[in-house]
């Protein structure tokens, strides 16, 4: 068998030129430049290259994995996880439609390597600007659509991409990650009771990762990437993390952007449950999902805390504790402002 191609920048052109990547639906003339990108990409290595193609300049990403976390050899990884993902996102594009999802332009089974089409354009990353304190409330109503048509289209259906020895290690590699906070902090019994319950539910095609990383935005739009950790799934937990940031944002007690945050999840709220009635989802059923996206929520900003990845407040002792509070009154349900006002967003 051939040696595998690591990626680099300084292989990418030779790459591209090369007949490895038949089935483009354009020629590519010259491959212009090539960079790494290093910034929010902890995992896969990911390359940006510009090209010049028969239909103009176009700008390609490259997604491979060598085998283990790019920031920690020591965690290995499967690579193959990297063409899975892009089964997945061929999946979601007839879910939704394109223009939301990157395009799967070619995959390299032997190389394990993802060519994909730009889809950030000239839209702006949504954790930069969290952190400019532009919280995107127009957004909420088509963010609260997307999420409402990925779960309701897929709601208690067997998908066609799945393999259930796949679907099991990303599972469990994803709850170990998630959970290990709310696991330090919470007795046991309480967690297994919640795990059961949720694992218990109608199951959905999940993103699993919908961080503010993954999600670029503008004026009147967005688009989302990396699916790597999409699986089968209560729908909740997609929901609880996506929510956590508007609700951590609360938090800074910022008066005009806890405004707007607050907007966002009661219009995201609404959205969602529309949707997915619009898809023949019972009202029983859709309160469950948002129920357990309350517990999500909890479990998701303990592990910005408390989690294996360490803190991610520990400079805003602060603000870490009061994230750490929030997130515990909603798993316990025990007595907290912030969280009581979330639930009685959710569940009224």
């Amino acid at each position: 068998m051939n040696k595998r191609t690591i990626l680099s920048e300084k292989n990418i052109a030779g790459y591209l030129n090369a007949k490895a990547v038949d089935g483009f639906i354009f020629e590519i003339k010259k491959v212009i430049n090539v960079t790494e990108i290093t910034k929010y990409s902890n995992a896969f290595f990911v390359y940006r290259a510009e090209c010049l193609t028969n239909q103009g300049k176009k700008i390609l990403y490259l997604k491979q994995s060598d085998g283990y976390v790019k920031r920690d050899r020591k965690i290995r990884i499967n690579p193959a996880r990297t063409v899975i993902e892009g089964r997945k996102l061929k999946f979601l594009e007839s879910l939704i439609g394109k223009k939301i999802v990157p395009q799967v332009l070619h995959v390299d089974y032997h190389n394990y390597i993802l060519v994909l089409d730009d889809i950030q354009g000239k839209k702006k990353i949504l954790i930069e600007e969290f952190n400019r304190d532009k919280v995107q409330p127009q957004l909420a109503e088509e963010f609260g659509n997307f999420f409402g048509k990925m779960h309701g289209r897929t709601y208690n259906m067997p998908l066609l991409f799945s393999n259930i020895s796949n679907q099991n290690k990303v599972n469990f590699i994803w709850r170990d990650w998630v959970m290990f906070g709310a696991k330090k902090l919470i007795k046991e019994e309480a967690i297994k009771k919640f795990v059961k319950n949720s694992d218990r539910a109608k199951k959905s095609f999940v993103w699993g990762d919908p961080v503010y990383r993954n999600i670029f935005v503008s004026k009147h739009g967005f688009s989302v990437l990396d699916f790597d950790f999409a699986m089968e799934n209560d729908p909740a937990l997609d929901n609880g993390i996506f929510l956590a940031h508007w609700l951590i944002k609360i938090l800074e007690e910022k008066v005009a952007v806890s405004k707007d945050c607050r907007y966002f999840i009661k219009n995201f709220i609404k959205a969602y449950v529309k949707t997915m009635k619009s898809f023949g989802i019972s009202a029983h059923e859709i309160k469950g999902v948002i129920k357990r996206t309350t517990v999500w929520t909890g479990i998701y900003m303990v592990s910005r805390t408390d989690g294996r990845s360490g803190s991610y407040y520990k400079n805003r002792p602060r603000l870490e504790a009061k994230i750490r509070e929030t997130g515990l009154a909603l798993i316990t349900r025990s007595k907290n402002k912030t969280a009581d006002w979330y639930a009685s967003i959710l569940t009224k």
